[in-house]
């Protein structure tokens, strides 16, 4: 409840938000997702978000090293994002995760609830597989003060995924259903819209951006 609480306070601009962005430097993934990181971080900039990426081109932070980054930000969001891998090739698809376990029957309200809204955009936008949104209990989801998600965008071991993310114009529109989501995490219900439906312009048409 505290945490729907404070989401709530912040208010629907993005101006006032600050937001991290964790890629993965896995090397089968590390320049595909640095690259979709960067887009989503321009596209926050323009509405006036803060932005930090926990890491550059080339260098290789620990995770632990990542979460303090994250916690030290004063961040009210952190995005992870990875490409998975499986020995089975025709695994395929996009998944979401957040912090929650059913055995203690502990889970973080805002990050299940941002994690359905990327789960949701991506899928309504692209023609990826939806694997559904889980819960876990990874360090870089439970040691994180602010609600964190883990985007695992398809498969690196997966032809089709692999030729999807190669094309730049399928990671700006991975990138648009991030802010989307971002945007639809600190909207009223009552201004909310339809899945799939808004665009990056209807937000600064709307005065939202400040």
């Amino acid at each position: 409840m505290r945490e729907s609480a404070v989401q709530k306070n912040r208010g629907p601009a993005l101006a006032n938000k600050v937001i991290v962005i964790d890629p993965s430097s896995e090397e089968y993934e590390r320049e595909i997702v640095y690259d979709i990181a960067q887009r989503i971080e321009g596209r926050l900039l323009a509405l006036g978000a803060s932005v930090f990426l926990t890491r550059g081109a080339q260098n290789n932070p620990s995770e632990s090293e990542r979460i303090s980054f994250t916690n030290e930000s004063g961040a009210d969001l952190l995005i992870s994002l990875h490409v998975d891998h499986h020995k089975n090739a025709s695994a395929r698809g996009v998944a979401t995760f957040f912090y929650g376990s059913d055995q203690h029957g502990v889970h973080s309200i805002v990050g299940e609830r941002f994690a359905s809204l990327v789960q949701r955009e991506i899928c309504a936008r692209t023609d990826f597989l939806n694997c559904r949104t889980h819960a876990k209990t990874w360090d870089s989801l439970r040691l994180t003060k602010a609600p964190a998600v883990r985007v695992d965008l398809g498969y690196a071991t997966n032809a089709s995924d692999i030729e999807r993310l190669a094309r730049p114009d399928f990671r700006d529109t991975l990138a648009e259903s991030f802010i989307i989501a971002i945007q639809r995490l600190y909207l009223a219900a009552e201004d909310d819209a339809k899945t799939g439906t808004l665009r990056i312009s209807d937000l600064r048409n709307a005065g939202i951006r400040r």
